[in-house]
């Protein structure tokens, strides 16, 4: 069996949503006012926006060096952030970090994208959990029992 690099499907899901999301943002452009969230208060949306953005990013953060670590050492990563979230980059980046950069497009179309994401991410992660399972086997599927939260 092949190595799964550091990415995982990370790079596959990025590809597809980011694909959607010029869709989306092209059909924006054209329909400028259509799908606007708001005219007034657009500067809390980008305050929030930005803060969930960050947030977001400094938890993936975490979780990528948790990660890094244990690929380092060819192990499964099962503490810090992984012991709370079964896939926590993936699942940080769908509720918190992603969400907040969509807002700062003020468009209810672009917001489709998460959608789009969480459809993406749920069918390639399945590729992922299955080398895991092939790679370190009980210790994957224990883990998977483990872990307190299960978004994908």
């Amino acid at each position: 069996m092949k190595r799964m690099t550091i990415l995982g499907i990370g790079h596959k899901a990025a590809g597809v949503i980011g694909l959607y999301l010029i869709i989306v943002f092209i059909v924006d452009r054209l329909f400028l006012t259509q799908f606007k969230i708001t005219e007034n208060a657009y500067p809390v949306l980008v305050k929030v926006g930005v803060m969930m953005g960050v947030v977001g990013f400094i938890i993936n953060l975490l979780a990528a060096f948790q990660m890094l670590k244990a690929y380092k050492n060819d192990k499964l990563a099962t503490r810090g952030l992984y012991a709370v979230f079964l896939n926590p980059m993936y699942t940080m980046q769908l509720l918190i970090t992603l969400p907040g950069i969509m807002l700062l497009f003020n468009s209810w179309i672009v917001m489709t994208t998460l959608i789009a994401a969480v459809i993406t991410v749920k069918m390639f992660v399945k590729e992922e959990e299955k080398y895991l399972e092939e790679r370190f086997g009980s210790a994957y599927s224990e883990y998977r029992q483990k872990v307190l939260f299960k978004f994908l």
